[in-house]
């Protein structure tokens, strides 16, 4: 029996031999030689679980305190966005990255609406990109208290203000007609008077068209994400582009995709659970690292931004950052 075996015999764990335990990750792929990769790529940072059963998967991280959980989308028994849908159940705090070879729309929309995921990530992923994504998402696992004032939300009887970016009347009619008895409802046209709002108005929650006079506003999403992390954003889009839909989860980190037209039903839902996210996120500065944003420094040139609009954003920045 060698020395290792010794110390496991005799009950010794690491903390009393001195040594710090591994962050833990799960992978879960249907492919045994993508699974031995992945604990070479990472065995010398993190314990590392493998496994191509969903049921020995979900019991791992119930029974485990997982940091990060990586599922593939495409497996025989189950899809991937199920999976994580699962391990947002039974270990919120862990982080979760959806793999695939290939864009799945429904894939797609289901890790944003059910699964919450930090990343999705395509294949093939070079390992460069995959070592920062898990090693980031292991980071704010680690700082992550789940416990930690997650529950403290506004009870000072103030409606709190939700804010409609659409460049046509009937979105936010309807809002008002549904919203107006219970939260403060604001209607912007454009990004200039989206950020005047966003720099004078404590805003919770943000719902916009995915196109404002025929222009795709994703990059102005992502500068919105970035100015302002407690904001809680809802995207109505048709869903014809699943890279424009990647960039919204890593980007983006938009709360929901929503169809056009909207249901009055799932509006009312989302809305309301958008805003809980946001009292959420307000109460714990550790959660919002969750749902941070990718920095990308070429989103800065496609947008033409005006001198008024660069000043309101770092009325913002200044803002936020008090």
């Amino acid at each position: 029996m060698n020395e290792l075996e010794n110390d496991t015999s005799n009950n010794i764990s690491t903390a009393e031999l001195g040594v710090e335990a591994k962050p833990k990750l799960a992978f879960i792929d249907d492919e045994q030689r993508i699974l031995r990769s992945m604990k070479l790529l990472f065995r010398k940072t993190h314990d590392v679980f493998i496994t191509t059963d969903p049921t020995e998967y979900i019991d791992y991280i119930k029974n485990n305190h997982v940091h990060v959980a990586v599922s593939d989308q495409r497996m025989p028994e189950r899809v991937g966005v199920d999976i994580l849908r699962e391990v947002k159940d039974v270990s919120p705090s862990t982080m979760r990255i959806l793999l695939t070879g290939y864009a799945d729309l429904n894939a797609i929309i289901g890790s944003i609406n059910d699964g919450e995921i930090y990343r999705y990530l395509t294949k093939p992923c070079k390992s460069e990109e995959l070592l920062a994504v898990v090693g980031r998402a292991t980071e704010i696992a680690l700082t992550y208290n789940p416990d930690e004032n997650a529950e403290q939300f506004d009870s000072s009887g103030n409606k709190q203000t939700l804010l409609v970016i659409d460049e046509t009347n009937e979105l936010i009619e309807q809002i008002r007609k549904q919203f107006s008895n219970n939260y403060k409802v604001l209607h912007a046209q454009g990004l200039e008077e989206a950020y005047d709002y966003l720099a004078n108005e404590d805003i919770g929650v943000c719902i916009t068209d995915i196109n404002v006079s025929g222009e795709n506003i994703a990059p102005i999403i992502f500068t919105l994400k970035q100015d302002a992390p407690h904001l809680v954003v809802l995207v109505q889009t048709e869903f014809q582009d699943a890279g424009l839909l990647i960039d919204l989860i890593n980007k983006g980190q938009v709360y929901r995709c929503l169809p056009k037209p909207m249901r009055a039903s799932l509006l009312e839902i989302s809305v309301n659970r958008a805003f809980q996210h946001h009292a959420k996120l307000k109460a714990s500065p550790e959660l919002v690292k969750r749902y941070e944003v990718e920095h990308d420094p070429e989103n800065d040139v496609r947008i033409d931004l005006s001198s008024r609009v660069r000043s309101l954003i770092g009325k913002l920045r200044k803002r936020f950052s008090l």
